[in-house]
Formats: C-alpha cells, sequence, structure tokens
C-alpha cells in the first residue's frame, strides 16, 4: 500500500494549531513516517517599522515577540511528540512566512494546514497564505478546519470526480489514507467542464480506490454551477458521514493575486470536516 514519507504540519500562533497538530500526528503515526513541525507566524514587513519613530526598538520587539511565540509552540509540539513517541522534527522559519512555508512545503509527502479563521487575529499568517500553499506548494494539502474535534480521517471518504487533471492529483495524493477506507465517489461535471473530451471517467477512479481495498459507492451528477457542485460536495459528504473531503483545487493568477475556482472558494470557507486539496 501506498504511504507518506512524512506529515509537515503548520504552526501558528492561533487557538487551534494543537488541534490540527494532533491530527497530523496521528497520521504520521499510521503511516509510520516522520512528523515535521514548521512554525510561520506573522511577520511585519520590515519597511512598516521605518515609517515610525523608534523604528530599531519596534522591530526587535517584534522579533522578540515572535520568537516567545514560536518557543512555546515548540515546547508544546516537543511535549506532545514525546507522549505519543513519534519521530519528529521541529523547524522555525524566519523572514517573510509564506516564502519560507512554500520552500519547506516541496519536502512534505503531505501538507496539514489550519482554515482561516477571522475571529482570531493569530490565525492570520500572510494575504492569501492558504491559497497559495495549495495552488503554488505542488503537495497535497490536508486543511483542518478552525471548529469541531477530528478523532478520525480517512475512515470514511468524500471523493469528488470530475475527470480532470486537478482530482486525479489529489486522488492519487489521498491513496494512502484511504486504503480499507469506505468511499463515497461523487462525480460531478460543472457545466463549463460537462463536455471535455479529455475527461477520464469516473470507472478509472473506481478501479484505484478498489485497488487500494476500499469500498466503494458512486453517485452522478451532471452540468451543474461551481456554486452548486460546492454545495453538493459538502451535502453528500454530511449525508455519509465523512471524515475526509478529497478534491482538485482549482485556480489561477490574475493581476499578481491567486484567485481560488468558486468550488474550491465554496469548500474552504464552509468546510467541516478536514479536505484534502492538490492542484
Amino acid at each position: 500500500m501506498p504511504q507518506y514519507p512524512s506529515v509537515f504540519v503548520h504552526f501558528d500562533g492561533s487557538r487551534r494549531t494543537m488541534e490540527r497538530v494532533r491530527l497530523a500526528a496521528r497520521i504520521a503515526a499510521g503511516q509510520q513516517c516522520r512528523l515535521v513541525g514548521v512554525c510561520a507566524t506573522f511577520a511585519p514587513d520590515p519597511r512598516w517599522f521605518y515609517r515610525v519613530d523608534h523604528a530599531a526598538q519596534c522591530l526587535q520587539e517584534d522579533r522578540d515577540r515572535r520568537r516567545r511565540v514560536s518557543e512555546l509552540l515548540r515546547e508544546r509540539f516537543e511535549s506532545m511528540v514525546w507522549e505519543r513517541a513519534t519521530s519528529a522534527e521541529w523547524r522555525n522559519l524566519e523572514g517573510e512566512p509564506l516564502v519560507g512555508m512554500l520552500r519547506e512545503a516541496k519536502e512534505a509527502g503531505l501538507l496539514v494546514a489550519g482554515q482561516l479563521d477571522e475571529s482570531d487575529a493569530d490565525s492570520f499568517v500572510a494575504p492569501q497564505f492558504l491559497e497559495s500553499i495549495i495552488l503554488e506548494s505542488g503537495r497535497p494539502v490536508l486543511v483542518v478546519p478552525y471548529a469541531g474535534a477530528f478523532e478520525t480521517v480517512g475512515t470514511r471518504v468524500l471523493v469528488a470526480w470530475d475527470g480532470g487533471r486537478e482530482c486525479a492529483r489529489a486522488l492519487h495524493d489521498a491513496l494512502p489514507l484511504l486504503a480499507g477506507s469506505r468511499v463515497h465517489l461523487l462525480h460531478a461535471n460543472a457545466a463549463l467542464h460537462s463536455l471535455r473530451p479529455d475527461a477520464t471517467p469516473a470507472a478509472a477512479a473506481l478501479r484505484l480506490l478498489r485497488d487500494v481495498g476500499a469500498d466503494v459507492s458512486t453517485d452522478y451528477v451532471s452540468a451543474v454551477s461551481d456554486l452548486e457542485i460546492g454545495e453538493l460536495i459538502l451535502s453528500r459528504a454530511a449525508d455519509c458521514g465523512a471524515d475526509l473531503i478529497v478534491m482538485g483545487a482549482y485556480g489561477h493568477g490574475r493581476f499578481r493575486e491567486l484567485v481560488l475556482g468558486g468550488v474550491t472558494k465554496t469548500i474552504l470557507s464552509s468546510m467541516t470536516v478536514p479536505v484534502l486539496l492538490a492542484h
């Protein structure tokens, strides 16, 4: 069966950080692989400080604050690792957090990150941080909701399939979590993509899932809007009691900004269970 060589988990100063770390640790233990904690917290642009009096002092105070946060998180991480006897490593990123996170993420077998919680200021790391990780890292990203408890991941799974490149990548990247799982394969095509000549039929995904011992049921919905597909994925996931959603992430760059596709944006804003995305 396929396995991840490593699981990386993003640390920030948010209230929910340790919840996703515990989930990442369970996955790493199940995969018998290395767990890497990567600390990347909000770092103001140093140029901002030079617009105020005592710029050097303000800059040093902010660095000291981030160092204290990192040290506290490292202690929590090491304590949890010691309790679980997990092979682990800690990395603290300096400088621009998004650049550093993208650099580290490319080594990950699986990257675990958190949904942005707008009610928690410490959940913010950088503009479009999560979107950039999903669309630019080249690695599968397991996004954990900021609310809820997740004792299992991958026992009951909703796989969204449209026959495209992104969903194929996501399915292959999720296989280490899907061996022996109960999977509901939702074949849904947005109206704009329903006639794509290169779309791979759901039968191919079905064979792949059965190859890893998954118990699969299928569901086909044709030609609906992106918004309807997003809502359909969430609805079907709730109906089958899914503890994981697997789907492709769609997006593109526009005017130096990343723009998520409608389905991806809907899921990331309304998710209630972990979602594995790949671009």
